[in-house]
């Protein structure tokens, strides 16, 4: 189990819109421990969360893990060129 807490340099939260509420508390508290155990091993992992559908993620990962995040909206994605007609 050290090994794992060690070496810990990631964490990936998916679906960030979901953990609101007194769900999302009850989140907030495991992250807090899983926190504390990684720092206790010595690692500070770095959160990785995703959401599609929130209008506010920042905010909501910030209170969710207890840490600023830097927000990234921009959407590398290929695309077909898009065309807008308007009459």
């Amino acid at each position: 189990m050290d090994i794992l807490f060690e070496k810990l340099k990631y964490i990936v939260i998916d679906e960030l819109h979901t953990y609101r509420g007194v769900f999302g508390s009850h989140v907030a508290n495991v992250i807090r421990r899983l926190k504390r155990i990684a720092r206790y091993y010595g690692s500070e992992p770095i959160f990785i969360c995703t959401s599609a559908t929130i209008a506010n993620p920042k905010e909501l990962a910030e209170t969710l893990i207890g840490e600023r995040v830097v927000l990234i909206d921009n959407n590398g994605a290929p695309s077909g060129k898009k065309h807008f007609y308007f009459l």
